[in-house]
C-alpha cells in the first residue's frame, strides 16, 4: 500500500467564499467521506485561494472512491444545488502527492 494525496487549489470568487465554504461543508464532504475518502484539511490563504487535501490508501482507492463518488445521487444534488449558488471559483488545479519521508 502506498498513501497518496489530492490537493487542489481553487482560487475563489471573494464575493462568494462563505458560500463556497458551506457548499463543501454540507454538499460535498459527506458525500466524499461516505465513500472513503479522508479528508487532511481545507485551508484559505491570504491570496484568496482554498487548497484541499485529501488522503487515500493508495491510487486503486483513489480511483474507486472518485468513481463512487460521481455514481452518488447526493453529488448529482450538490451540483444542481452548486448551480444556484453562482460561481464559487475561477480556477481549479489538482496535483497528485506521495510522501518522501
Amino acid at each position: 500500500m502506498r498513501v497518496i494525496y489530492r490537493m487542489r487549489i481553487y482560487r475563489a470568487v471573494p464575493e462568494n467564499l462563505e458560500a463556497f465554504h458551506a457548499f463543501f461543508r454540507e454538499h460535498l464532504l459527506p458525500v466524499q467521506q461516505r465513500h472513503g475518502a479522508r479528508l487532511v484539511g481545507r485551508w484559505e490563504t491570504e491570496d484568496g485561494r482554498v487548497v484541499a487535501v485529501w488522503e487515500y490508501d493508495d491510487q486503486e482507492a483513489l480511483e474507486r472512491i472518485s468513481a463512487a463518488v460521481s455514481r452518488d445521487p447526493d453529488a448529482a444534488r450538490a451540483q444542481r444545488h452548486r448551480a444556484k449558488l453562482g460561481p464559487l471559483f475561477s480556477e481549479r488545479e489538482e496535483v497528485l502527492m506521495r510522501a518522501t519521508v
